[in-house]
């Protein structure tokens, strides 16, 4: 099985979640979103990552690949049982996916790709909106629905990694999420950081984006 992608896109960095949890043996593949090359493209019409390779299959898109592992492989399950409940994963996934990425990404890629990366300016600006006007109300609203220990279903979901997946990208920076203001989701953060396919993944990410920060 492969993963193609850049590690430290929250999308892929899911998807080596959920193979870690369900116990799944891959090896990893560097590609950038957007890659025009005409294999990657195959794989991905639209150029998204992360792409899976699972012998003569692939398919791209985060979700439907979390969706057909826990079909394929169920056994270490990633959603919680119940239609209602399943429903309700489902939604914050999204949640985290859509609006949460939007805009935690902006202050990963103002603070960390642009200068650490490619030697661009910081837009301080855009980092200050980012901070102050665009995500304190995306994180009153997941500091009412997380719980106040443990994870969002009882087991651990793809929820819970889609979640909290962006907040890692902006953490390669200074942004922390602040304890004061929203003080579960903060906790919710730290304890999805310490799942051990959590440590796992974020421990081979941080080594390939060294490498690529030193130009290696």
């Amino acid at each position: 099985m492969k993963l193609i992608g850049i590690p430290a896109s929250p999308f892929v960095r899911k998807v080596g979640v959920v193979l870690t949890v369900k116990a799944l043996e891959y090896d990893s593949e560097v590609v950038m979103p957007g890659d025009t090359s005409p294999e990657f493209r195959a794989m991905s019409p639209l150029g998204k990552i992360p792409v899976l390779v699972d012998g003569e299959f692939y398919i791209a898109d985060s979700s439907v690949i979390c969706e057909y592992l826990e079909e394929k492989y169920p056994e270490h399950p990633v959603m919680p049982e119940g239609a209602e409940q399943r429903a309700r994963a489902r939604f914050l996934e999204e949640y985290g996916d859509s609006k949460l990425i939007e805009n935690a990404s902006i202050i990963f890629r103002e603070k960390f790709v642009n200068p650490v990366m490619m030697g661009q300016d910081t837009n301080l600006e855009r980092v200050a909106e980012a901070e102050n006007e665009l995500l304190p109300p995306l994180l009153d609203y997941l500091e009412s629905q997380v719980p106040p220990e443990g994870y969002l279903f009882g087991n651990f979901t793809t929820a819970d990694i889609s979640i909290t997946s962006p907040i890692f990208n902006a953490e390669y920076t200074d942004y922390r999420v602040d304890p004061a203001r929203w003080p579960k989701f903060a906790a919710f953060v730290q304890r999805v950081a310490e799942h051990p396919a959590v440590i796992k993944v974020r421990d081979a990410e941080q080594q390939v984006m060294s490498s690529m920060a030193s130009g290696n």
